[in-house]
C-alpha cells in the first residue's frame, strides 16, 4: 500500500507540472509569436520542458509597426541582459524614436537600435530593409541558430541560446511581412482538451492517495484495537 501511495504522489506531481505548462500555453493564446511548451518525463523522477519552434499562423493586421517572420528566423532585441531573440513582431516606437518591442526593448538592426524619424513613411520590405522618408535607414538583424544549438525561453517569451558561447547566424530563408503578425503555434481548443484530461488524471491520483491513506488509518486503528 505504501508503494501504491508513493506512485500516486509521483503521478500527482507529474500531472500538476503538465497542468502548469498547459495553462500557460492557454494563457498565451493571443500572444504574437508565442511558442508552445510541453513537458516530458524520461522516468518518474526526471522531467524536461520542450518548446516547439514550429511557425504559427500569420494574419494581416494592417498596422505598419507589426511584422511577421515567414520562415526560420528571429528578431534581435537589445535588453539590459544582453541581446535576446523573439518572433513577436507587435512593435512600436518609443519617445526616443527607436523601434521597440511591447516591453520597450530596442529592436536591433545592422547599425544597432533602429531609429525611426518620419513614422508616416515608415516601411519594411521582405528582406528586412527599413525605409524612413523614402530612404533606407537600416536593416533588421534577423538571425537563426544552427540545428545543434539549443535555445531556452526567458522572461516574457524571449529566447537565448543555452550556451553563452553559441552565436547566431544570418537567417537566409526568412521573409518579413509588414502589417502582419504571427500567432501562437498551437490550437487553443486542443490545449483545452489536454487540460481537461490532465485534470482528470490528477484527480484520479489524488483519490488513490486518499484511499491509500484511509486504508492505512484503518489498519493502524485495527492493530491498536487488537
Amino acid at each position: 500500500m505504501k508503494l501504491e501511495s508513493y506512485l500516486a504522489a509521483l503521478g500527482s506531481l507529474e500531472e500538476q507540472r503538465r497542468l502548469d505548462i498547459i495553462s500557460n500555453n492557454i494563457a498565451n493564446s493571443n500572444t504574437p509569436g508565442f511558442k508552445k511548451d510541453s513537458v516530458y518525463f524520461s522516468d518518474v523522477m526526471d522531467q524536461a520542458t520542450y518548446t516547439s519552434m514550429t511557425q504559427g499562423q500569420i494574419r494581416e493586421t494592417g498596422e505598419k509597426f507589426d511584422v511577421a517572420l515567414s520562415g526560420d528566423g528571429f528578431l534581435s532585441v537589445q535588453t539590459n541582459q544582453g541581446v535576446v531573440y523573439t518572433r513577436a513582431g507587435n512593435l512600436t516606437v518609443n519617445t526616443a524614436k527607436q523601434l521597440v518591442t511591447r516591453d520597450g526593448w530596442p529592436v536591433v538592426g545592422k547599425n544597432g537600435p533602429i531609429k525611426v524619424g518620419e513614422t508616416a513613411t515608415f516601411r519594411i520590405n521582405q528582406d528586412g530593409q527599413v525605409f524612413d522618408g523614402g530612404d533606407q535607414v537600416d536593416q533588421l538583424s534577423i538571425v537563426t541558430f544552427p540545428s545543434n544549438v539549443k535555445l531556452k525561453k526567458t522572461q516574457n517569451g524571449y529566447f537565448q541560446p543555452q550556451s553563452p558561447e553559441s552565436q547566431p547566424v544570418k537567417a537566409e530563408s526568412c521573409q518579413v511581412r509588414q502589417g502582419s503578425l504571427e500567432g501562437p503555434n498551437f490550437n487553443p481548443v486542443e490545449e483545452m482538451i489536454k487540460l481537461v484530461d490532465t485534470m482528470r488524471n490528477f484527480e484520479t491520483h489524488q483519490k488513490t492517495m486518499q484511499i491509500c491513506d484511509s486504508n492505512l488509518d484503518t489498519q493502524v486503528i485495527s492493530k491498536l484495537s487488537g
